[in-house]
């Protein structure tokens, strides 16, 4: 770093902190109970992911400050709304008119939302919100392939978490009782109960959207408004954002990160993130996500209604972060050796010899359109399970001269965490996948059998590991998240030998969030899919070391020698 950008950091940091910038804040000597605020409700339209989904809903001021709150009330609704549940939530109020308790039904699962401490406390985070049929804690769920799916109930494991408790004091945010009511902030509601379920809300000052992404007629309805962004909205939007990331990022330890407030600080952002000017704010959790979390799941996504475009855009031009720039520079180098090898295309299933190769460079997740019972064919090829199914009927048809398999994810950069659960029941005698919450501590071990040939049954002809076949899997410093959470789970399998370089990396599951201000981007979650050996679980951020190594990319796509290899080796 240049002399000269070194003092101007050093002026800023010094600056920063001279305005002020303690992480922890002093709980307040009276109870929110006993003070007085200034309450004003206002209804306005709410979107279900969809322009056509629309409801009302009831947002409260606060002391005209601009931040939107909810009603707890509400709460079983909108979690059910949107994900199409049955109703299985109840709020409850204490004696003393203090907490507020949202139940699980037919459960002592429980999230207590207390008015006067200013903290929300789950007695188990994970059970209280995952759906009805997932694990403990959940992947997505593999009941969307219907019945190609069956669990090992005996061989699953979960390992429930501690008690959690969210302290909203240090960040200075209000849960606010009235004679009238309780009141949360929305954008809290949706960092601690939305995000689990990879969705967000949008506020713009005339409608409210929840959603997992905008598509274009929410976009352009989000867009369409542009909210003032006062001082104490700024405030707040700043140490929601604190708050969200404190307890979310699944990478935190790993970034030596103790207080996002106080990183904030070292790196100069906290005023800009601070300020009431909008597209300064986003700019800044641009260069912030890009440049400093630089973990590829991490992403900022769009900027919020009340960003000026080409602000944005002057602020942010040019701004990457060196790990994103070396996985970029090393998948072009990857792609155009293989274009080079294949200047027609690679094909999803090829022979040679005696040798079947794979290729897909993404995990699909299912369509629903598709009949995954019925016979595939090639114009399948582009959906994960259809290819597995069309490559399975082909190496093990009458007559078959293959005797190796090759699974070639070398371009792989990850995709549906439930087609590699259906690839991994292919290639291993039991399907396996382990997943850990870096939040609170659970874990579940889930084991699973597939049934490849769809013929109703589950038994070792619906798996390339009955012992007919040797199975490989090639990879390379591009195969990320599900492309390295294969290989992985391979690594501690006798069946599949891995060839190539070690994996890209990539632990935890991505979440899509908002911030209170509107931007919206990804962060790399609390969900670390994870290597389980010896009774323990392993992150699997480093990726996986292949068994064979190959020095030249040129050699990954030469499929004649890889062939002669393969056989010799054997």
């Amino acid at each position: 770093m240049k002399p000269k950008l070194i003092r101007i950091l050093s002026l800023l940091l010094a600056l920063t902190m001279l305005t002020g910038c303690n992480v922890s804040v002093s709980a307040p000597e009276e109870s929110d109970i006993s003070k007085q605020y200034s309450i004003t409700e206002r209804k306005m339209p709410l979107y279900f992911d969809d322009i056509d989904n629309k409801e009302e809903i009831s947002l409260y001021f606060v002391n005209e400050t601009g931040v939107p709150y909810i009603s707890p009330d509400i709460i079983p609704h909108l979690l059910e709304a949107i994900f199409e549940q049955d109703h299985k939530y109840e709020v409850s109020t204490d004696e003393n008119g203090s907490v507020v308790t949202i139940t699980r039904k037919d459960s002592p699962y429980t999230a207590d939302i207390d008015f006067n401490d200013d903290t929300i406390t789950f007695l188990d985070y994970d059970a209280f919100m995952k759906y009805e049929n997932d694990p403990l804690v959940s992947f997505g769920g593999m009941s969307v392939f219907g019945s190609l799916f069956k669990s090992v109930d005996e061989l699953t494991n979960d390992r429930y978490g501690k008690t959690i408790c969210f302290d909203l004091k240090p960040y200075e945010i209000d849960l606010v009782s009235s004679d009238d009511g309780y009141y949360i902030p929305m954008q809290t509601f949706s960092d601690l109960f939305l995000s689990y379920y990879n969705a967000y809300s949008l506020y713009n000052g005339k409608s409210v959207i929840i959603t997992s992404g905008l598509d274009r007629d929410l976009s352009e309805l989000y867009y369409s408004a542009k909210p003032e962004r006062t001082d104490e909205f700024a405030r707040y939007d700043y140490h929601e954002l604190c708050f969200a990331l404190d307890h979310l990022y699944g990478l935190k330890d790993v970034h030596y990160i103790d207080s996002f407030d106080e990183y904030f600080v070292e790196l100069g952002m906290r005023g800009r993130l601070m300020g009431t000017d909008q597209s300064t704010s986003d700019a800044v959790l641009y260069e912030f996500i890009t440049c400093y979390l630089d973990d590829l799941h991490s992403k900022f996504q769009q900027t919020s209604c009340g960003t000026d475009g080409e602000a944005f855009l002057e602020q942010a031009d040019g701004v990457t972060g060196p790990w994103n720039t070396k996985f970029v520079n090393c998948i072009d180098e990857f792609e155009a050796a293989r274009n080079k090898a294949f200047p027609d295309g690679v094909e999803p299933y090829e022979e040679i010899d005696n040798t079947a190769y794979i290729t897909f460079d993404s995990f699909t997740g299912p369509r629903p359109d598709a009949d995954y019972m019925s016979e595939p064919t090639e114009d399948d090829l582009q959906d994960t399970v259809r290819l597995m199914q069309y490559c399975y009927d082909r190496i093990t048809r009458p007559d078959s001269p293959i005797e190796n398999v090759v699974l070639d994810l070398s371009c792989n950069t990850g995709g549906s965490i439930n087609a590699a659960c259906y690839v991994l029941g292919m290639f291993l005698d039991v399907g396996e996948i382990n997943v850990r919450n870096t939040m609170t501590g659970a874990s579940t071990t889930s084991r699973f059998y597939i049934d490849a040939n769809r013929d109703g049954k589950f038994d070792d002809k619906d798996t390339f590991a009955n012992g007919a076949l040797n199975l490989y899997c090639l990879i390379s410093p591009v195969s990320f998240s599900c492309g390295n959470l294969v290989p992985n789970e391979f690594k501690v399998d006798p069946h599949v030998t891995l060839i190539g370089k070690t994996s890209g990396g990539g632990t935890c599951s991505y979440i899509p969030m908002s911030t209170a201000g509107g931007a919206t981007f990804t962060i790399s979650g609390y969900r670390s899919m994870s290597m389980f050996k010896n009774g323990a679980f392993y992150d699997i951020d480093r990726g996986a070391d292949p068994d064979i190594y190959i020095d030249k990319i040129t050699e990954y796509y030469d499929r004649e020698s890889l062939t002669d290899m393969i056989n010799g080796y054997r």
